[in-house]
């Protein structure tokens, strides 16, 4: 817990017996006011000490409890959304590819990426079945039939 909410329960343990506080006083308000909180920290940190009377005390139970259920729905969605963004951007989630690169090995000091194009590959067998239809489906590679294995006779080697 945090120093600033233990020090304000402590001292509203004390504050709220001398405020002589009827069924009728917003003693949410009165909280608020007294210690400059909103009105969600002032609900619950009355809801944890137990100071309120029994139905106002499970009524603000239930208000922070939707709250909350809320907050985690809202933030849920927004992870959803981000990851759905992320993916639809590239296709790939890998942080080491994208549109261009089927492998970012590094950047210049210019920050212009470098490694093995999709093209690149897909010449040199890098790519399975799934990962071509997955780059051709994104525009990755272009609709061009598979490279023919490259056949050298024995005194023509490349190297």
């Amino acid at each position: 817990m945090k120093k600033g909410r233990k020090k304000r329960r402590k001292e509203a343990r004390i504050w709220y017996p001398q405020q002589a506080f009827t069924a009728e006083s917003d003693i949410v308000k009165a909280y608020r006011n007294k210690f400059n909180v909103d009105k969600i920290c002032a609900m619950r940190e009355l809801v944890m000490l137990g100071l309120l009377p029994p139905e106002k005390q499970q009524a603000y139970q239930e208000e922070l409890a939707a709250r909350d259920r809320e907050l985690a729905m809202k933030r849920e969605e927004k992870r959803r959304l981000k990851e759905a963004a992320k993916a639809d951007s590239f296709g790939y989630l890998d942080e080491d590819q994208d549109e261009y690169f089927y492998y970012i090995a590094g950047y210049t000091s210019g920050g212009a990426p470098y490694g093995i194009t999709w093209e690149e590959a897909r010449r040199n067998g890098y790519l399975d079945e799934d990962e071509m239809e997955e780059a051709r489906r994104n525009g990755y590679l272009d609709e061009m039939e598979e490279p023919e294995e490259m056949v050298f006779p024995d005194d023509e080697l490349p190297f």
